[in-house]
């Protein structure tokens, strides 16, 4: 048995080499007829390097930051947005053909303390003129939109009933309720009929949690439909992938299983594998190292099981889109969960996504 392992690790360490010295593949090209490939943009990777492999290998992104409600709005009720830095990001991904999805509208975090202040009332005003300043703003240059992010609690045990399993703790649950994730669809869709509406959220790889999400799409697009639309309210769900090398991806098959009986498409979001056996909540940029061989082996692994995965479900996937292009500057840096290593060089897990049946 040891023997048959040193065999594999070794064919596996030829193969990289290998790749290593040829002319790595665009990842946009590698999956053209199966769904678009993306990646978060940040103020680091829109020059230099990190900019050339973003037009390289992927056709949309998504701000990390720079689209979040404290990053727009403003500081007091009164006050003005801020649209200076997602602008510039937006039109530099316009002037060269890349797709912009917008994260996020409804969030319990990262989110200006005045805008879930007050009263029901002046809180589902706050919410309806948020969305509507910020769809109308972006009209024509953003294709899709996490309309509510993360509203699910964790450690859900009876998804049933998915208002009871919704995060209790938001600001905007606080004072609206459960009914404000339904009220921020129907106003963004009110707002601009045009783009899609995504519900995203993380750990939907755990059965419970996905299948709250599950129930929840189903009962708001049903009720949507029964009044006579002809489309659903929500368009998609986004499914996180923050994930390890703790990772079951017979999970991960099960919840896209489970979200495919909704009828809605699926996009694969915020993906990275951190290269640790438990899931950390070490987070920061500049704390990347040299992975162990072993390490970058069973990550490249577990990408390549992932992406062969994906390509399963391709007629529901839309879209694949990474958390980060490098190690040093992910949010997730410790872990070394990207593609590229800090000084933006391939590592096996670039070849196992670029070529994952030979993983």
């Amino acid at each position: 048995m040891l023997k048959k392992i040193i065999l594999i690790q070794l064919a596996l360490l030829f193969l990289c080499l290998t790749n290593c010295n040829s002319k790595p593949a665009a990842l946009k090209a590698v999956y053209k007829k199966d769904f678009l490939i993306g990646n978060v943009i940040n103020h680091v990777y829109m020059s230099g390097g990190h900019f050339d492999l973003l037009k390289k290998h992927f056709n949309t992104v998504t701000c990390e930051n720079e689209m979040k409600p404290e990053n727009l709005a403003p500081l007091s009720k009164s006050g003005e947005y801020k649209w200076q830095m997602a602008d510039s990001m937006v039109n530099k991904m316009k002037e060269n053909g890349i797709q912009v999805h917008g994260h996020t509208l409804i969030w319990h975090s990262q989110t200006r303390t005045w805008m879930t202040s007050g009263s029901p009332q002046e809180a589902k005003e706050n919410m309806i003129n948020h969305i509507n300043t910020v769809l109308d703003h972006f009209r024509g240059k953003v294709v899709s939109w996490d309309v509510v992010n993360e509203a699910m609690a964790d450690g859900i045990t009876d998804p049933s009933d998915w208002k009871s399993c919704l995060r209790a703790e938001s600001g905007w649950y606080k004072t609206l309720g459960p009914d404000y994730v339904e009220l921020a669809f129907r106003t963004a869709r009110q707002a601009d009929p045009e783009i899609i509406l995504y519900y995203n959220d993380y750990g939907l790889n755990d059965c419970n949690k996905a299948a709250a999400v599950r129930n929840m799409v189903k009962d708001i697009n049903d009720r949507y439909k029964a009044e006579g639309n002809n489309r659903s309210l929500i368009d998609g769900i986004g499914m996180q992938g923050h994930y390890g090398l703790w990772l079951n991806v017979n999970d991960v098959r099960a919840s896209l299983e489970m979200f495919k009986e909704t009828g809605v498409e699926i996009s694969i979001t915020e993906l990275d594998i951190e290269s640790r056996l438990t899931n950390s909540r070490e987070w920061g940029v500049n704390r990347n190292t040299v992975m162990p061989q072993e390490q970058a082996q069973q990550q490249a692994k577990l990408y390549a099981q992932l992406f062969r995965l994906f390509r399963e479900y391709k007629d529901t996937i839309a879209r694949v889109t990474f958390w980060g292009m490098d190690d040093k500057n992910s949010w997730k840096s410790i872990g070394n969960p990207c593609l590229f290593d800090g000084e933006l060089n391939p590592k096996p897990a670039f070849f196992a996504v670029s070529n994952p049946d030979e993983y």
